[in-house]
C-alpha cells in the first residue's frame, strides 16, 4: 500500500443532544471532554482551546506555562459544521507545513438528536512512527468522552 492509500478514519455516532448543543460542547466545550493523557506538551495538559472563528487556533496549555499548537480551524459553520488543520505529524510534534483535516458533520436527526459524522482525512502526509490504527482508537475514545459530555 503506498501512501496515498492509506484510509481516513471515519466515525458515525449518535448524540441525544441537540444540533446546537453538540456542535457547541464539540467546539466551546472542548475542554471539557478531551482527556488530559492525549496531548503533546512535556508537562500536564491544563486547558484544550478551540477558537470559535476560520483561522482560529487550536491548542492546548499546559502547567508549565507553555502552550502546544495543535492546528487551526479551516472552516466554521455553525452548528452544522466545523473543518480542523490537524498539525502534528507521526512522531508527535506539532508541524507548521503538515495539514491534514479533521471534519466534523452535526446532521439534525430530530430535536434532540443529532449524527455527527468525523472524518480524519489525508493521513497520508504524515510521517513517522504514528500507527494509524492506534490513531483510529484513539479517536473512537475521545469521540466516546465528546458523546458523554454532549449527553449531560
Amino acid at each position: 500500500m503506498n501512501n496515498q492509500e492509506i484510509p481516513p478514519i471515519k466515525k458515525d455516532l449518535i448524540v441525544q443532544a441537540s444540533q446546537m448543543t453538540a456542535f457547541n460542547v464539540f467546539t466551546n466545550k472542548m475542554n471539557s471532554w478531551w482527556p488530559g493523557t492525549y496531548h503533546i506538551g512535556k508537562s500536564p495538559l491544563i486547558e484544550s482551546v478551540l477558537e470559535p472563528f476560520v483561522n482560529g487556533r487550536w491548542f492546548t496549555l499546559h502547567e508549565d506555562g507553555s502552550r502546544c499548537d495543535v492546528g487551526y480551524v479551516i472552516e466554521w459553520t455553525p452548528y452544522s459544521f466545523v473543518a480542523l488543520a490537524w498539525q502534528i505529524n507521526g512522531t508527535y510534534q506539532y508541524d507548521p507545513d503538515l495539514i491534514t483535516e479533521v471534519e466534523v458533520h452535526f446532521i439534525p436527526e430530530g430535536p434532540k438528536t443529532t449524527r455527527v459524522k468525523f472524518e480524519h482525512k489525508n493521513l497520508w502526509r504524515m510521517i513517522g512512527d504514528k500507527s494509524i490504527a492506534d490513531m483510529d482508537y484513539g479517536w473512537g475514545l475521545i469521540l466516546q468522552l465528546y458523546k458523554a459530555r454532549a449527553e449531560l
